[in-house]
């Protein structure tokens, strides 16, 4: 963590307040004037200048109920929402905003054939009790491009897997997918369900062994690495059948500008490899966004955000790609919250994406996880790079039931005094 200037600087503050309330009336002005004019949609520009200039919630809220946006929404818009302070109502107007423009695009296409009779649904299962879903399709939230080159050892360490079930035969191209949005009792049914198997494959998981390839790095201003991280871990049992965590390799770590500190290591063991599990799901507030190709497969998307942060815990905030068919997460995409600023420092975490593939047949596990984040520090920027791989899933054949992770050696109690940059 970095050590923070705590010097009094209250007239600064003053005259950036000032700044930014004129900053706003412009802002105001300009996008209502606009509105009168024209009445045109709302841009990526436009929200950006209203957040950035202060504009109240409800005048944002407003505008966007009653202009509509012009684009479209996806994880990386609404984080950068966020960090300008963007809330729940504003990313809700927005999304709500896609509904209806795509409720109007597919009217406007009623002309068009229906699909030919006996084309497979790609909906996946019936949820119990529930019939088909219906609805406009909404936002598609792209996927993060997956990068194919393979020349050298760093592009290839850097390279994301494509999501893709185990089976070859079920990732062969067919009919166009069934991309329609569930109901919302249906939608409320697959968040149970989609829980509930996350809870089975936690617990499966705990008895797995596997091999976890961690790496942090800084960036400097020319693009070089200018300090490494690296630590190596066998997940595994020892002859009393007690979880352990075992370190493999362990370099001597290099950087300069940021420590690593103990939620750091949480992060790597619990929050990148995110589950959410049906015990979590009251901590969070999961909201519908809608229903995409995925690589291989089609997905219900979710916006995820703890409800309440309870101190001392750390939680994930993001997005989660979910399955259809097998109704588990193959992919989130966020960071860990709360960032910790206090008067004796900083802990700031990057947004990272976690993909999963199908190893077993049956659960989806954790195998890449990665973040390429600008980390904005009272003492500045800090450019960060972070690569870890999950290999070598094996089932631990026990009888017993093991639930609890011990770490073997203590990685995590590294020195922290360096703050983290």
């Amino acid at each position: 963590m970095l050590r923070q200037n705590m010097d009094s600087r209250q007239e600064k503050r003053t005259f950036v307040s000032y700044i930014k309330s004129v900053l706003l009336l412009f802002v105001l002005a300009g996008v209502c004037a606009s509105w009168v004019s024209a009445a045109q949609p709302l841009s990526q520009d436009d929200i950006t200048l209203l957040l950035i200039g202060g504009a109240p919630e409800q005048k944002m809220v407003a505008l966007v109920e009653q202009r509509g946006v012009d684009f479209q929404l996806n994880p990386e818009l609404i984080e950068k929402f966020h960090k300008l302070g963007a809330t729940s109502p504003l990313i809700d107007a927005i999304v709500k905003s896609n509904r209806q423009r795509a409720a109007q695009s597919s009217s406007q296409a009623v002309q068009s054939p229906p699909p030919p009779s006996g084309v497979p649904s790609q909906m996946g299962p019936e949820l119990p009790g529930l019939g088909s879903g219906s609805g406009p399709q909404v936002t598609a939230i792209p996927s993060t491009p997956v990068e194919t080159s393979n020349a050298g050892s760093a592009a290839s360490e850097a390279t994301p897997p494509t999501v893709r079930p185990a089976s070859t035969k079920a990732a062969q191209p067919g009919p166009a997918p069934d991309l329609s949005d569930p109901s919302p009792a249906r939608i409320q049914q697959i968040i149970q369900a989609f829980a509930a198997k996350e809870a089975r494959f936690k617990e499966a998981r705990d008895n797995y062994t596997y091999h976890q390839i961690n790496k942090v790095q800084t960036i400097d201003a020319d693009g070089n690495v200018d300090g490494t991280w690296e630590q190596d871990w066998d997940i595994l049992f020892n002859d009393q059948g007690k979880r352990i965590e075992r370190v493999t390799y362990a370099p001597v770590p290099t950087l300069t500008r940021v420590t690593m500190t103990a939620q750091d290591f949480d992060a790597l063991r619990s929050i990148q490899p995110f589950v959410l599990t049906t015990a979590e799901l009251p901590e969070y507030e999961i909201k519908y966004l809608g229903h995409v190709k995925l690589d291989y497969l089609t997905a219900y998307v979710f916006s995820v955000r703890p409800k309440v942060i309870k101190k001392g815990h750390q939680y994930f905030k993001g997005v989660v790609w979910v399955d259809d068919r097998d109704l588990q997460i193959v992919k989130a995409q966020g960071r860990q919250v709360p960032e910790l600023k206090t008067r004796h420092g900083e802990n700031l975490f990057p947004q990272f994406t976690t993909w999963r593939q199908q190893i077993d047949g049956k659960y989806w596990f954790p195998t890449f996880t990665k973040a390429d984040d600008t980390l904005y520090f009272s003492s500045g920027p800090v450019h960060m790079r972070e690569i870890i791989r999950y290999t070598d899933y094996k089932q631990f054949r026990s009888t017993s039931r093991i639930l609890a992770v011990a770490p073997d050696s203590t990685p995590s109690k590294e020195p922290a005094a360096k703050p983290k940059k």
